[in-house]
């Protein structure tokens, strides 16, 4: 399981995160990037790593979502994955500002009752890493129990993928709270992002 782990950290580049890295976390607020242009940031993301959530445990592999803006400013939420028999599967939501003046601090909604989406109790969701060229992104939440990092492509660049790391460390986030996530031409087990010494 060990030689898993290490090909699949190799694999997406994380082998260049120091082994000390996850214990050289901040331990600080978590904070949202400064902006987010909502136009751009939509399309097809894959999931590199995640910390892993109940709603995912169906999920064998090949998890991600598309983004679609739509004309009332909210945004139209399509995740989907693979399960372990080869079927795919796919969940709508909607996710808003939290605020008019923050477009990367989102709530998220899976609740649909009648023709509105039900925001009494959201999923939260804040941009805490973006790369300049919306290549990659880093998703997380003020009490870190969840976490994402997300790419264009499953295979993301060294440069990018040291960008990601940056990004979680800055925000307090331990590496080992991570997995990596099984993806067709990318990662090909699902294995912890702990650092590999």
């Amino acid at each position: 399981m060990r030689f898993i782990a290490a090909a699949a950290a190799v694999v997406l580049g994380f082998s260049l995160v120091p082994a000390q890295a996850s214990a050289e976390t901040t331990g600080g607020e978590v904070r949202p990037v400064r902006s987010v242009d909502l136009e751009r940031y939509q399309g097809r993301w894959v999931q590199v790593a995640a910390i892993p959530q109940p709603f995912q445990a169906q999920c064998a592999r090949n998890d991600g979502a598309r983004y679609t803006l739509l004309p009332d400013g909210q945004v139209q939420v399509v995740n989907s994955c693979t399960r372990a028999d080869g079927t795919t599967t796919s969940l709508e939501g909607r996710a808003r500002q939290e605020s008019p003046d923050s477009t990367s601090r989102l709530q998220v909604s899976f609740v649909k009752i009648g023709d509105t989406w039900n925001f009494d109790r959201p999923g939260t969701y804040w941009v805490i890493g973006l790369d300049r060229d919306y290549r990659w992104a880093v998703v997380g939440a003020p009490d870190r129990r969840s976490g994402f990092v997300l790419s264009r492509t499953a295979t993301p660049s060294k440069k990018d993928i040291a960008g990601m790391a940056t990004a979680l460390l800055r925000n307090g986030y331990d590496l080992c709270a991570f997995k990596i996530t099984a993806q067709d031409g990318g990662a090909p087990e699902s294995v912890s992002l702990c650092p590999v010494s």
